[in-house]
């Protein structure tokens, strides 16, 4: 059976456990987003700054060569150790040139790759901007170096006048780049701390959505734990309200379901078992009823019988008497002795209610039944006819079947009418699916409007002048019980019975 309050519950707690890791993953990806923008500004800052550094310092010993050069190339006393210091001050500022020209490169490099690899737009657009300034800063530094290296040729060939005038142009460029280097440096310390700010303000707005998320959750779930909560208080009230009833011994009043009650099944359960319980009351009532009848049916015979040993052991009684009494007490004892073997017929039956099922067929029960009724239809003569083509077969445990047909035949054996030959006919009927038994006699018949009701309870019997228990029909109504059949007499004093039985 389906389990609503187990599968609710798995489904509410699926819910908040798929809530908790999309919360979970939000913040993940929030802090892994935020870490990757510093990883971002790490990669862009520290490597820019590194070869910034190095242009300037290697532009300023590029200066200082380039001033030693002109100096040394500017004395008017020329020497050996002049010119050699000439040259080496020239070597070393071309040199130099070559690694800021290099650094350069790298810097330009190293801010479009960034600009590239950035997914943020703000980011791009700052870095495009420091691009510009790094190209401008490589314009300046050729113009400077183009004007330094042409001195520098003056002066090897001895135009130290020309070189001279030229020098101030070169000063000029060398501090226009000086101060084109400082403004990238204070571009790329702008950028850096911009974007370590919208480093800090996403961060701040991860968090503002975590903890908004999070309280969302969390009302979300006392809602829900409320309603689901409630939803399973009132059909438990209901439940309790109906164990109560049980209790206090009302089982005909069922516990009605609420519209979606995930309880439906507890409650389908809980009033399944109250109508188990109200049957096995019945059950017990009707045993109650069965003992209080068997006991009022053995106590004549005994109390007869007690009687009769009584006036036995008196010393006054005389021998024709004797045999009266005698015969009366014989026939006390053969009463009780079929009442009692009705009864352990009975509880035989009741003993085999759950006999496992098995396919039958009517003709072999039939006979089997016959067999054991042989010598009661020779002595009544009767004349049995059976058609049994419209059902041959029955899937029913073979002592219920067995003894259904053997107390119907044998019922109509016992109240045949004197004054004609008996006939039995028994039959079998399809009847939308069930199984249906048919079974007419001649016999003396009865009133079923006032009596079908009274011969189906234990020890009646309708007609006294045969001997019997009252019990044949009481076992045949209890089997069809079982088997949620039914029974149904139609009849009238002497014109014979017709017992309509379905079978399951």
């Amino acid at each position: 059976m389906k389990n609503r309050v187990r599968d609710t519950i798995l489904r509410r707690s699926a819910l908040i456990i798929s809530l908790i890791l999309v919360l979970g993953a939000v913040a993940l990806l929030r802090i892994v987003s935020t870490h990757r923008d510093v990883e971002d500004v790490a990669e862009i800052d520290l490597p820019l700054i590194e070869v910034l550094t190095r242009i300037e310092t290697n532009q300023l010993e590029q200066s200082i060569n380039f001033e030693r050069a002109v100096r040394y190339a500017s004395e008017a006393q020329q020497s050996g150790a002049t010119i050699q210091n000439f040259l080496i001050a020239d070597s070393t500022f071309r040199y130099l040139g070559k690694i800021v020209d290099r650094d350069l490169v790298e810097a330009e490099g190293q801010v479009t790759r960034a600009s590239e690899s950035t997914q943020q737009e703000s980011q791009k657009g700052s870095l495009r901007i420091l691009l510009l300034y790094v190209r401008k800063l490589e314009a300046d530094h050729t113009s400077y170096e183009n004007g330094a290296v042409e001195v520098l040729n003056l002066l090897e060939n001895g135009r130290v006048e020309e070189a001279l005038i030229l020098t101030d142009k070169v000063e000029v460029d060398e501090d226009q780049f000086n101060a084109q280097v400082e403004g990238v440096l204070m571009r790329h310390e702008i950028f850096t701390e911009n974007l370590m700010k919208e480093v800090e303000r996403r961060e701040v707005i991860s968090m503002e959505l975590v903890v908004t998320l999070t309280l969302i959750f969390v009302i979300f779930s006392l809602i829900a734990v409320y309603l689901f909560s409630f939803r399973i208080w009132g059909p438990l009230e209901d439940i309790r309200e109906g164990a109560e009833r049980l209790g206090a011994g009302n089982f005909d009043k069922k516990m009605k379901l609420r519209s979606n009650s995930i309880t439906e099944d507890i409650v389908d359960s809980f009033n399944s078992m109250a109508e188990k319980l109200e049957k096995a009351q019945g059950d017990i009532d009707k045993f109650i009823n069965f003992s209080y009848r068997t006991a009022h049916d053995l106590k004549a015979p005994i109390k007869n019988m007690k009687s009769l040993l009584g006036m036995l052991d008196r010393d006054k009684i005389s021998s024709s008497h004797y045999d009266t009494v005698l015969n009366n007490a014989r026939r006390s004892a053969i009463k009780l002795e079929t009442t009692l073997n009705a009864l352990v017929e009975f509880n035989k039956v009741r003993e085999q209610l759950g006999s496992q099922k098995e396919m039958l067929d009517f003709d072999s029960i039939f006979n089997d039944a016959v067999g054991n009724l042989v010598t009661q239809i020779k002595e009544a003569d009767a004349k049995i006819m059976k058609d049994f083509s419209g059902c041959p077969t029955i899937y029913y445990p073979r002592p219920h079947l067995k003894s259904i047909m053997q107390n119907l035949l044998s019922n109509a054996i016992k109240y045949r009418d004197p004054d004609k030959n008996l006939m039995i006919k028994i039959k079998t009927i399809d009847s939308d699916g069930h199984v249906a038994l048919l079974i007419q006699d001649n016999g003396l018949g009865f009133d079923s409007i006032k009596q079908e009701e009274e011969m189906m309870k234990p020890f009646v019997r309708l007609h006294s002048h045969t001997e019997g228990t009252g019990l044949g029909m009481y076992i045949i109504k209890t089997i069809l019980g079982y088997h949620k059949g039914s029974i149904r007499a139609e009849s009238e004093p002497r014109k014979g019975a017709r017992f309509y039985l379905t079978l399951n």
